[in-house]
């Protein structure tokens, strides 16, 4: 979900019963497939073109109210990330500006959802959930990065970040398939390279863009 900054976080958990019950989900959606849509509450050709409408035809504007509580949620979203840090010293996702933007995308495309011409306080509520238990979430459970990575891979994830950011400079783009290869040749190690890029992604200094395709350089220290 690039477009809306989201991060979920998605763990491959070996279990049989677990497995056996995915595996019958994905075979009995292929079998009833055709079944299950002409069944549909709304055909799907109608759901198409509703979501054109939308797109094209709404563009929602924050009411006053809406912004009153965007701002209360940013403040105090700010303050439990600064606090969450000092307790558990941990880098924690800092709260900026970025997800105070993410927050307000989801808001408009929520109101969008509905027709609504304006994104009032139930569309904020609703976003901001999903932001809780997508982005927030994902810092709680340790969302992996240089400081939750094994001691001795450290090292070597610093030198990788101080490389890449050599390599990038800031408010350019590059592939993300790209990058991972450059600093294999150097490094030869993935697993390194994977939490290095994570950790920078993690901190503000790059950006997923075009469906994690590509990573955008924000800001941050040239080194």
């Amino acid at each position: 979900m690039s477009r809306f900054d989201t991060i979920f976080i998605v763990r491959d958990i070996r279990e049989e019963a677990l497995d056996k019950s995915i595996a019958s989900h994905v075979l009995n959606l292929h079998m009833h497939a055709k079944l299950e849509e002409s069944s549909a509450d709304i055909p799907l050709d109608t759901l198409r073109k509703y979501c054109c409408y939308a797109k094209s035809r709404v563009q929602p504007k924050l009411s006053e109210e809406a912004c009153h509580m965007l701002q209360n949620m940013y403040v105090t979203d700010r303050a439990a990330s600064k606090e969450q840090r000092i307790s558990k010293k941990t880098n924690g996702i800092p709260i900026t500006v970025r997800q105070l933007e993410a927050i307000i995308r989801l808001s408009e495309a929520i109101a969008k959802m509905h027709l609504e011409p304006v994104v009032n306080q139930s569309h904020v509520e609703e976003a901001h959930r999903i932001f809780r238990i997508s982005t927030l979430n994902a810092a709680s459970s340790g969302m992996s990065s240089a400081q939750d990575s094994p001691q001795e891979l450290v090292p070597m994830i610093r030198k990788i970040e101080e490389a890449i950011k050599r390599r990038v400079a800031i408010g350019t783009k590059i592939s993300y398939p790209k990058l991972q290869q450059e600093m294999m040749l150097r490094f030869d190690n993935q697993r390194a390279i994977d939490y290095a890029i994570i950790a920078m992604v993690k901190s503000g200094d790059f950006q997923h863009q075009e469906s994690r395709k590509i990573l955008y350089r924000q800001f941050g220290n040239q080194a």
